[in-house]
């Protein structure tokens, strides 16, 4: 019966019972091996097949075999390419795998990068938990270790080793920057010139260059001799190298980590072959090139042990979104495009960069995400108010003669506005106690850097009441006017004769009519390229961070809340939600119906993801269109006048019209009247 349980007790390790009875490294050991323990210890935690072992006693971690073969494979590979399911813990695997490295190896350098310095810290932030609870490894360290966080980087030590986290921004400011092992972290949002010219160039030169060397020299003087075998190769591999390792979620086929994966699975798939590899490289193979180098690590949700993670919210985000989004995020599949209405292909084709500007017949564009706007633009809001549940979201567009931008999009809900509400108190900002409120002072203060043409919103949900504190004359600053609805020929409202703003559109959301004409009016202006969304790069996520660092330093104290970091990312979320809504038909009245997929909801109700940024920008769009793309008033031809206007010639036509029909009552039924003198 012991036998028995002791048996499932180990079932997580996925063994079999044979596989159980392991050979234990610390018996039948030599006689030098006795007298020097820790030296034994040190080589046996050192080598790939005892990293979870190395994990247990250093970082006080149990590891899972699924985990402890990925550490093993970054181990021994110099270019690693990790891919796994959304879940799976690659941040948190990455940084257990710099603490080890940094612990095990001497003198080692590791820089971890991402495009936002948010992303990298995730990385910094898991070693410094793991640095806490790892009593053994803290006692063996000097009293320089640690960690340390600074404005622009993190740095943790161990002894003479270090692992750093930097925001890339356009990678001058970490030039210089050398080490052994790179972490690109979330690949997807790396720009592919940035990481071949800068963060590629850190482990450009050897390890240790002089060892190197003369390893070098020594083993081609072996070779002319004859006398390299494989155990010297296999000796000579295992000896320290440089290594960049690239790690994220699968993104879409047409986007650069997708060739990227090509590139590394054509290489593993050649297994050196020069046929394969001069298909891949061309006529001539570089120097010192060996597949065995490369390596893809893949793990999709299904070959996570179960328990690992929340399976019913797998199952429901299965049954929430397109299989093709499903199976980048859980798959770790790169996916060909989105199978909604707005495809990821189309909206990216809108995105504005250097390298790749938009051209339109006005010249090349390109822009980015702003905290404020320009005096002499003019600027759209698009609302999504938020109900007791929902998101209240808000997006800006910038308008110009030939298209139009999105610079800014903000988003806030019920649980956020609590947190901020401790958040600005700390920091002795007055902010209002008020949830519309505080969203209807937020548009106000909007309209201070945003030159306001007209706000529209959805009179649904929370619309009303963020209506009714936008023209509450008790909740005015000095300068600031009420805002009402907008005077419409032919419709008038109580409120038409009422001093102050008259902006606002209250938007019928739930119309069909109106539904089906903004909807398809966003997607003619993504084909046409007219609706336009700001360059994402680590440039621009640079640029951010340093300029809320200005307006911290310059007093601004709504940065904490409201940072232009925080803006490039709510965009880019926008850009996510249109991606997934798709369209289908009412089954009663059989119209067009615009929406997310449907959810699951743990309590086992039907539900929908949120869409509160889709929303805005939808009628946000629409409203510029109405301005922008007005009808023009028809102009007519003057017909008739006076005998002083009447030209004496009476040869011209008096009528206007298809030539049939001119000629005819031209020369048929009058020529019209004129006196003579």
């Amino acid at each position: 019966m012991a036998d028995t349980i002791g048996s499932a007790n180990a079932a997580w390790l996925g063994l079999d019972e044979q596989s159980l009875d392991l050979q234990n490294p610390l018996i039948h050991r030599t006689h030098d091996e006795i007298k020097r323990p820790d030296l034994h210890l040190l080589r046996l935690m050192r080598g790939p097949k005892y990293l979870g072992f190395a994990a247990k006693v250093l970082l006080n971690i149990e590891l899972l075999p699924v985990q402890i073969a990925v550490l093993r494979e970054l181990w021994v590979r110099p270019f690693p390419m990790f891919v796994a399911s959304r879940g799976f813990g690659k941040s948190w695997l990455m940084s257990v795998y710099a603490m080890l490295k940094c612990a095990l190896i001497p003198e080692t350098k590791v820089v971890i990068v991402g495009a936002a310095f948010r992303q990298s810290k995730i990385i910094f932030e898991y070693m410094e938990t793991l640095w806490r609870n790892a009593p053994i490894l803290r006692s063996i360290c000097d009293s320089n270790s640690g960690p340390r966080r600074d404005v622009d980087r993190c740095t943790i030590r161990i002894n003479n080793s270090w692992a750093i986290a930097v925001p890339l921004g356009d990678g001058q400011k970490i030039r210089g920057l050398r080490a052994h092992t790179i972490i690109a972290d979330e690949f997807a949002s790396i720009p592919p010139d940035i990481y071949e010219t800068v963060v590629a160039g850190f482990a450009a030169v050897s390890a240790s260059p002089v060892q190197n060397v003369k390893e070098a020299a020594k083993r081609e003087k072996l070779k002319k001799q004859g006398l390299w075998t494989q155990s010297l190769e296999d000796r000579y591999k295992s000896k320290r190298t440089n290594q960049a390792i690239i790690s994220g979620t699968a993104d879409y086929d047409f986007k650069h980590f997708a060739d990227y994966w090509k590139r590394y699975k054509s290489i593993v798939e050649s297994k050196g072959e020069e046929r394969n590899l001069s298909q891949i490289f061309g006529e001539e193979i570089p120097e010192g090139f060996d597949w065995r180098d490369y390596s893809v690590i893949r793990i999709p949700y299904e070959l996570i042990p179960r328990g690992f993670m929340d399976d019913k919210n797998v199952a429901r985000a299965k049954a929430t979104i397109h299989n093709g989004i499903y199976q980048m995020e859980y798959g770790a599949v790169f996916t060909a495009d989105s199978e909604g209405f707005f495809k990821r292909s189309l909206i990216e084709r809108c995105v504005t960069s250097d390298a790749e500007p938009v051209m339109l017949p006005s010249g090349p564009v390109w822009f980015d995400a702003a905290t404020r706007g320009s005096s002499s633009l003019k600027y759209v809001y698009g609302i999504d108010p938020a109900s007791e549940q929902d998101n209240f979201s808000l997006v800006v567009l910038e308008l110009h003669p030939d298209h139009t931008r999105v610079v800014y999009g903000w988003s806030t809900n019920r649980s956020q506005f609590k947190k901020r509400l401790k958040d600005a108190k700390k920091a002795g900002l007055d902010i209002e106690h008020d949830f519309y409120h505080y969203c209807a002072r937020k548009i106000r203060n909007l309209m201070k850097v945003f030159p306001c043409e007209r706000i529209g919103m959805d009179a649904q949900g929370g619309g009303v009441a963020v209506e009714e504190a936008l023209h509450d004359p008790d909740k005015l600053h000095t300068g600031e006017k009420i805002i009402w609805q907008i005077i419409e020929d032919g419709k008038k409202k109580d409120t038409d004769t009422e001093p102050g703003l008259h902006i606002l559109e209250m938007v019928q959301f739930a119309r069909s009519e109106w539904t089906g004409q903004a909807n398809h009016g966003l997607r003619k202006d993504l084909e046409d390229s007219v609706l336009l969304f700001p360059r994402f790069d680590p440039i621009t996520i640079g640029l951010a961070i340093e300029d809320d660092k200005r307006a911290a330093a310059g007093g601004d104290k709504t940065r904490l809340y409201d940072s232009l970091e925080d803006c490039v990312m709510e965009i880019e979320e926008l850009k996510d939600e249109l991606s997934t809504i798709v369209m289908t038909k009412t089954s009663i009245s059989g119209r067009d119906k615009w929406d997310t997929p449907e959810v699951k909801m743990p309590n086992g109700k039907k539900g929908r993801l949120r869409k509160d940024r889709y929303s805005a920008i939808l009628i946000a769009n629409m409203v510029a269109r109405s301005i922008m793309r007005a009808t023009p008033p028809p102009q007519y031809g003057l017909i008739g006048g006076t005998s002083k206007t009447l030209s004496k010639d009476n040869s011209g036509n008096m009528y206007n019209g298809p030539d049939w029909y001119v000629k005819g009552v031209s020369q048929n039924i009058c020529k019209g009247i004129n006196r003579r003198n």
